[in-house]
This record gives structure tokens, C-alpha cells and sequence, in this order.
């Protein structure tokens, strides 16, 4: 009797431990990290060769130790091209015109890149320079991001540091759940019967989280994942932006491989 009560004792203390059946750390760069949020559809005709411009960048010494890439899908194509991307979301669209209204834009295309909060219209000619001068400036936030897995459950937390007083009073973070190696058939709208490999696809936006005027913010929230997510080709993404001018003051990306 006594030693099954001892193992009921040490399974109270082992089930905590075992909830937490794995676990995500990581810090954000001594540099400024480029995170460009690209806006798309699947029905939009133009917007395959964004994606493929984005896919070539390593080809310039680009990768994700130096560039985050947020890819949402926007709905308001829907009804216009003939074809309803099931991955687009109305809070997408949302961001996308937060982002214009931020750069004085009262109007939203696809495909739209804006790199670290800033529209760039001429990508093709200006990404790679603009993500190379992002990249020299230094950090304005420093993010140390950690994810735990418990069950279906995935907690997040992040530990913000902002830096300046102007930052600091208009600074918000927001998370972001992305998922790769998504193989859609398109059965409609301008690309009809292709096949995409989707990178970097947003399946959910959080946010904004309110930060400490004082500089410092430890941020917690918990999200449910979906069956039908990979768990090893997911990532979470956290920015801290202005909201005043619109700057990104810096990125951080935590992929969740096994």
C-alpha cells in the first residue's frame, strides 16, 4: 500500500512536467531583422511572381537569419476572381490596410509588400536593397520569444524590450502563426488549374498586445492548434511595431521543427 501511494505521489508530480511535452527558445538578432508582410490571393494573377521573387532571395545571401516573411491571404478577391481562397481571412485584408492607411495609402492591391512597415512598390528593383539597409540599421526592440506545447494548446510568451521614449509610446506586438509546404490545386480565378507550394503562409494574426510604457513587457497568450496544421513546418513570428510611423523595430521568428 505504501509504495503505491508513493507512485500516486510521483505521478502528481511528474503529470505537470509531462503537459509540457515540448518546448520552443529563441532570441531576436544585435541586428534589425527585415520582416516583409506580403498580400496575396491565390486567385490573383500577378502574385505568383512574388512569391517566386521572394523564393530567389537566397540566391542573394538573403535567408531567414536576416528576413521574416509574413504571406496573408486577403479576401476581397474572392468574389471578383471566381475563386474563394480558403486560406484568406478578413483579418488579413484588415492588416493590409493598416498598413497602407499607415503609409498614407487609402488603397490596397495584390500582390503588396511591405517591408518592415513600409510599402514598397517597385520590389523587383528596390526589395534587395531595402532589405539590406534594414538589416545594417540597429535593433529599436529587443524580443526573446518561447512556445510551449501542451496538448493542442501552444502558449506563448515574450519578453519585449523597447527601446525610446517615442517608441515606447506607440509600440505594439503582434504574433503571428506561419506554416510552410502547403500544397493547394487552384480550381478558378486567374491562375487557374495551377498547383501551389505555399511558404510562409499566415494561418493566424494576434494582436495588437499592449507594451509597457516603461520599455520592458512580458506578453502571454495561449492558441489552440488546428488538426490540419504541420506542426514541424510551422513557426511563430513576433514584431514589435510603431504605430505612429508604421517602423517594424524588429522581428523574430521560431520555427517549431521537431
Amino acid at each position: 500500500m505504501l509504495k503505491k501511494s508513493l507512485y500516486l505521489s510521483y505521478l502528481l508530480v511528474l503529470l505537470p512536467m509531462l503537459a509540457i511535452a515540448e518546448s520552443w527558445q529563441a532570441k531576436s538578432s544585435d541586428n534589425q531583422t527585415a520582416v516583409i508582410e506580403l498580400f496575396t490571393a491565390e486567385g490573383c494573377g500577378l502574385c505568383p511572381a512574388a512569391h517566386r521573387w521572394v523564393k530567389r532571395l537566397p540566391e542573394h545571401g538573403i535567408t531567414d537569419t536576416n528576413l521574416i516573411v509574413l504571406a496573408f491571404h486577403i479576401d476581397y478577391l474572392d468574389d471578383k476572381k471566381a475563386w474563394v481562397d480558403k486560406f484568406a481571412k478578413p483579418l488579413f485584408s484588415d492588416r493590409q490596410r493598416q498598413l497602407a492607411r499607415l503609409n498614407l495609402y487609402q488603397t490596397v492591391f495584390t500582390p503588396e509588400l511591405f517591408f518592415s512597415g513600409e510599402v514598397v512598390h517597385n520590389w523587383e528593383d528596390l526589395g534587395i536593397e531595402a532589405i539590406e539597409f534594414i538589416n545594417s540599421l540597429e535593433p529599436e526592440a529587443d524580443i526573446t520569444l518561447e512556445a510551449d506545447k501542451m496538448s493542442q494548446q501552444l502558449k506563448l510568451t515574450a519578453d519585449i524590450d523597447v527601446k525610446g521614449d517615442e517608441n515606447r509610446q506607440h509600440a505594439k506586438l503582434y504574433f503571428a502563426v506561419t506554416e510552410d509546404n502547403i500544397i493547394s490545386e487552384v480550381r478558378g480565378g486567374d491562375n487557374m488549374g495551377a498547383i501551389f507550394n505555399h511558404q510562409n503562409l499566415v494561418r493566424r494574426w494576434l494582436g495588437p498586445f499592449n507594451l509597457n510604457h516603461e520599455g520592458q513587457t512580458k506578453v502571454e497568450t495561449e492558441l489552440e492548434l488546428s488538426s490540419d496544421w504541420k506542426l514541424h513546418d510551422l513557426s511563430i513570428v513576433a514584431i514589435v511595431q510603431n504605430l505612429n510611423d508604421g517602423f517594424t523595430l524588429q522581428g523574430i521568428s521560431l520555427p517549431l521543427a521537431e
